[in-house]
């Protein structure tokens, strides 16, 4: 379940750099499950045998386009979201992070929407946007960690709803066929 939930977040980190444009566009099409599974197989490959090898450089540069592309550990790392953030107050907001709501009709499909019961969905937007705010509280220690506290238990009850395929054109189209948790 890790592994489509690690999918998942990568899909919503896609679509949300997506919708933003710009400097934190997305540089690639969307992967589909497959193509995410073969990349984030081929970066672990890499960066398990990264020590001691002689070409270093070039395999660390390898290592971190796959962290790029795979949008690696977004939700959680706070110096990536920090700078998506930035680039959102530069563009003068991002509708999809105003609310559960506006999260949930900016970056769910509609097919996922359809999958997801209301609970479940406002779920999902109260998790990710949570991870969001923990983020920029990150200055803060003692807020961070309270916050994170707070969203990591939400992990393991989020559902999964996440598609198999990446829809024609990279954008965030309506699935063929949703994964059930």
């Amino acid at each position: 379940m890790e592994e489509l939930r690690e999918y998942q977040d990568y899909l919503l980190a896609y679509r949300l750099r997506a919708l933003l444009g710009g400097r934190v566009a997305p540089r690639e099409r969307q992967l589909g499950l497959a193509a995410y599974a073969r990349l984030r197989l081929e970066r672990q490959e890499l960066a398990g045998s990264i020590v001691g090898q002689g070409e270093y450089r070039d395999r660390m540069r390898r290592v971190d386009a796959l962290t790029d592309r795979l949008n690696f550990g977004f939700w959680t790392n706070p110096n990536e979201t920090i700078r998506v953030m930035r680039a959102v107050a530069d563009a003068g907001g991002c509708r999809a992070l105003e609310s559960e709501a506006d999260f949930i009709d900016g970056l769910l499909t509609p097919r996922e929407r359809e999958v997801l019961r209301d609970d479940e969905a406002a779920g999902v937007a109260r998790y990710y946007l949570g991870l969001l705010r923990a983020s920029v509280a990150y200055l803060d220690p003692a807020v961070f960690t309270r916050l994170r506290g707070e969203i990591e238990p939400l992990r393991e009850t989020l559902p999964i709803f996440v598609v198999d395929a990446a829809p024609p054109g990279g954008g965030a189209a309506a699935p063929d066929r949703a994964v059930a948790d």
